[in-house]
């Protein structure tokens, strides 16, 4: 593994911007919108003293959806970074339900304001903070869906990837790979022998799995990640006879089947 920077090696930890990790690429090119701008959690906080006076809300209640909402959109971005950044499929993230649940309420919100008060501009902006949330939102489902079409055939044969999927998630990876069997076998598969499938055919302990051509997660792909808390002591899978000092904010760039487990208990983020 190649390590980037530590706390042991500057006065202050070096701080990476996010942004700067995607590329034009990753987003569609009918979307002419600016990602810092996207990113900025603290626009999301308009001033809700306003939408009280005006309307006779509570304010504690207000600024405690505020306080779910900011949190539970700081974990989906994570988990959207995660989710893009890493080879195989991870577990589904609750706060995108949550945040969901919460756009509902805004929206009835937003659009109590725009019938009452036609000259104010808070119900608009809150029709535009829940555009830019939804923005988050799809962009996570979006990269999970590419995901789980690129190897659908191996995520259906994993029972541990099949656990990691959503209700809805799953049903789509059903019905997508029954459609590319379909299309395989109406292409050019019914015209095969029998003996030419079978050579395709990989096996796994005796049993057959699936054609030998589909494609895996590349465990060994190397990814960059950041340390978000302590870890102390540790070793790599592929250097188990070396052991590193891994502190909060130390950048590493290594083998994706080396920071598997860190990725899972939340010690690290991809960037």
């Amino acid at each position: 593994m190649s390590r980037i920077f530590s706390r042991q090696n500057q006065k202050e930890p070096k701080t990476i911007n996010l942004n700067a990790a995607y590329t034009k690429e990753f987003f569609d090119s009918d979307e002419d919108l600016d990602v810092e701008d996207e990113f900025n959690v603290d626009e999301f906080n308009i001033n809700e003293s306003n939408i009280n006076k005006e309307n006779n809300v509570d304010e504690s209640n207000i600024n405690k959806e505020n306080e779910i909402l900011s949190g539970q959109l700081k974990i989906l971005q994570r988990a959207w970074l995660n989710e893009n950044f890493s080879t195989e499929i991870l577990p589904y993230e609750p706060a995108f339900e949550r945040l969901n649940e919460i756009l509902e309420n805004q929206n009835i919100r937003a659009e109590s304001l725009a019938l009452s008060q036609e000259t104010s501009p808070i119900g608009m902006l809150l029709f535009i903070d829940n555009e830019r949330i939804k923005y988050v939102m799809n962009r996570y489902k979006r990269t999970r869906l590419a995901k789980i079409e690129k190897y659908v055939c191996s995520i259906i044969e994993n029972a541990e990837y099949m656990a990691r999927l959503s209700l809805p998630e799953k049903e789509f990876a059903e019905r997508y790979k029954r459609l590319i069997e379909e299309h395989e076998h109406a292409s050019f598969l019914h015209v095969l022998p029998q003996e030419s499938l079978d050579v395709l055919k990989e096996t796994e302990n005796g049993t057959e799995t699936s054609f030998a051509t589909v494609e895996h997660p590349d465990l060994n792909q190397a990814v960059f990640c950041r340390f978000i808390k302590h870890v102390g002591s540790y070793s790599f899978l592929s250097t188990p006879h070396d052991k590193e000092i891994l502190s909060k904010d130390d950048a590493y760039l290594v083998k994706y089947s080396d920071i598997q487990k860190l990725l899972e208990d939340h010690s690290i983020e991809l960037i």
